[in-house]
């Protein structure tokens, strides 16, 4: 560690005492950790370990870090805490590999370049022990590049040629299966659901498994439904991405469900997935409802259960049955045209027991 931290402090520049303000610690107390003449604390190792981390470098307008700077202010003005921790997430490796390679101007970064960090960051960010990163998470790393040099070419001066470096580099699709679910596992899930001999999680999971496949939900827009985004209709308002609103149908099956476990429930108010203990349902519990089906029927499910896989048969069965790829976007939030094109190639390969295009 003390290696990496010379070698930084070399490349920024930085003197003891610039170094120990970033780190906010002692100056002294650095110096004599540097020098080996003291060990390294374990506060002091997370602050070091942080500053590693973090992009540091300054430069002018076109400097890379400059650029993610200003790029992550403005998006912290319309986006979710939570979606600014993935564009974190995925492009402080980035700056950070531009600082340690001292690519200085956004502007003049290529194609090879990105192809390079790409290559770099497919190893992982881990000495020891760090699998190397899947198709699916090197995609997510290119559309949020992608994403920044847009940025980049909106509010900088380019060149008339200049093109998106990361537009031209082809990246497969990630390994995960997009497989919807069969008629026949449908059929084993809810007639395990069916056998709980509490009649409220019977009514809950039900109630939920059907809403999951009528309404192409996401997880976290599934989990944060309140009882009253439930309309007479049979409509629910969901809050999605970036706290978007938009109002999707759950059809006649998805009401009756959710109005027998409503009926039944003691309090009609708060979050409508709940556990007995009147808490609020979470992810961790929601896959605990699929695991526990996977172990009454450990064969009946080959490409695995999961909430997710719900939303992938949800937008498949609406491609096959002929809807607008645009119209199934807006149904489910802009859903990425990578995700759709796969659903529609899912299409022509994925053997159903039934032609039954309708959600039940």
């Amino acid at each position: 560690m003390l290696e990496e931290i010379t070698k930084r402090q070399l490349r920024l520049g930085l003197s003891t005492r610039k170094l120990a303000q970033q780190l906010d610690v002692s100056p002294t107390l650095l110096s004599l950790v540097l020098n080996n003449k003291r060990p390294t604390s374990s506060d002091l190792k997370r602050r070091i370990r942080r500053w590693l981390n973090t992009p540091m470098a300054d430069g002018g307008h076109n400097h890379p870090n400059t650029v993610y700077k200003k790029f992550m202010t403005e998006r912290a003005s319309f986006v979710s805490v939570k979606t600014l921790r993935y564009y974190t997430e995925k492009l402080e490796p980035f700056i950070l590999w531009c600082e340690m390679h001292e690519f200085a101007d956004m502007t003049l970064i290529k194609r090879s370049t990105i192809c390079a960090f790409l290559a770099y960051i497919r190893l992982g960010r881990r000495k020891h022990g760090n699998a190397p990163l899947n198709n699916g998470a090197i995609k997510l790393h290119h559309q949020t590049l992608k994403t920044l040099f847009n940025y980049t070419a909106e509010t900088r001066s380019m060149q008339n040629e200049w093109i998106n470096p990361v537009s031209a580099i082809k990246v497969k699709h990630g390994d995960a299966a997009r497989t919807e679910y069969s008629d026949h596992e449908l059929s084993v899930l809810m007639e395990i659901i069916e056998r709980n001999n509490n009649q409220v999680l019977l009514l809950r999971n039900k109630a939920l498994v059907t809403v999951l496949l009528n309404s192409a939900l996401r997880v976290s827009e599934l989990l944060s439904l309140q009882v009253s985004d439930v309309q007479k209709n049979g409509h629910l308002n969901v809050s999605g991405k970036g706290g978007k609103r938009r109002v999707v149908t759950v059809g006649t099956s998805g009401k009756i469900a959710i109005d027998k476990y409503l009926d039944l429930r003691s309090d009609s108010r708060g979050y409508m997935w709940t556990t007995l203990a009147g808490t609020r349902l979470t992810r961790k519990g929601l896959q605990q409802v699929f695991n526990h089906v996977k172990f009454k029927a450990p064969t009946a499910f080959p490409d695995g259960l999961y909430a997710h896989r719900f939303r992938h048969t949800s937008i498949t069965r609406l491609l096959r049955a002929r809807v607008l790829l645009r119209s199934v976007q807006r149904y489910a939030q802009a859903i990425d045209v990578d995700e759709a094109i796969a659903a529609i190639e899912n299409i022509s390969t994925v053997k159903t027991e039934s032609t039954d295009n309708r959600l039940i």
